[in-house]
């Protein structure tokens, strides 16, 4: 009597185990299926998240340096990205730059006519320790003369970008850029040329915000220095 119960009981207990593991599988089974819908759509997600980023990647490479003081009117352009030797050279002399300088001193320069006489000049603003302060950089207006890369003038406290502006009736083009520093407000000023020369910045007449949106011509030099700094896209005079 006391071994049937016995056989009965383990009987009864390999049914109890065999439905357990029957449950246990089904119970797996729908894990396995919501682990696998889950993974998909984070699979799916991680997708939709990896386009997103790599689009708004590609327009902000796509994107230019925008300077909201420029004037709807006025094109812009960035400094030129090929090196100029003689442009180089020139600079290093007329600032007694020295060796272990040249690799920290930036240039940038584009060519423009600025006399209105027909030929492109280089304006060219140097960045470096020896050129540099808290009011702005220095600049060179060069030209050709004689076959050989002169300067024509020579320029402090200039900011990037400037404004050349367009010129209707021929001579010179005023020239409008901002000024700043020094704990002073930062403003727009227009240079002037007379006689070959342009006015310094320092000296420069300021001009209203209601005038400069009225201004047109051609923005150069519209790099953003700091993004520079940290891609690595700029000129040096090494």
């Amino acid at each position: 009597m006391k071994k049937n119960i016995v056989l009965l009981l383990t009987a009864v207990m390999g049914f109890a185990v065999l439905a357990g593991c029957a449950g246990g599988t089904k119970n797996s089974t729908a894990s396995v299926e919501m682990t696998g819908n889950g993974t998909q759509s984070s699979a799916d997600t991680d997708t939709e998240t990896g386009s997103a980023a790599k689009t708004g990647a590609a327009q902000a490479d796509a994107g230019t340096v925008s300077f909201d003081w420029l004037p709807a009117g006025v094109e812009q352009q960035k400094a030129e990205t090929e090196h100029n030797e003689e442009l180089q050279k020139l600079i290093t002399e007329y600032y007694e730059i020295p060796d272990y300088e040249l690799a920290d001193s930036r240039y940038y320069y584009n060519y423009v006519d600025l006399d209105s006489d027909g030929e492109n000049e280089i304006f060219a603003v140097v960045v470096g320790s020896y050129t540099s302060g808290s009011g702005g950089s220095s600049a060179l207006w060069c030209a050709e003369q004689d076959g050989e890369l002169v300067v024509k003038q020579a320029f402090t406290l200039v900011n990037m970008p400037v404004i050349v502006v367009d010129n209707e009736d021929g001579g010179a083009k005023d020239l409008i850029l901002e000024r700043s520093g020094g704990g002073a407000e930062t403003e727009y000023v227009t240079l002037t040329c007379a006689d070959g020369v342009y006015t310094n910045v320092s000296d420069a007449e300021t001009v209203s915000s209601s005038d400069l949106q009225n201004v047109q011509g051609v923005a150069i030099l519209c790099n953003d220095l700091a993004e520079d700094m940290q891609t690595g896209n700029y000129l040096t005079l090494e």
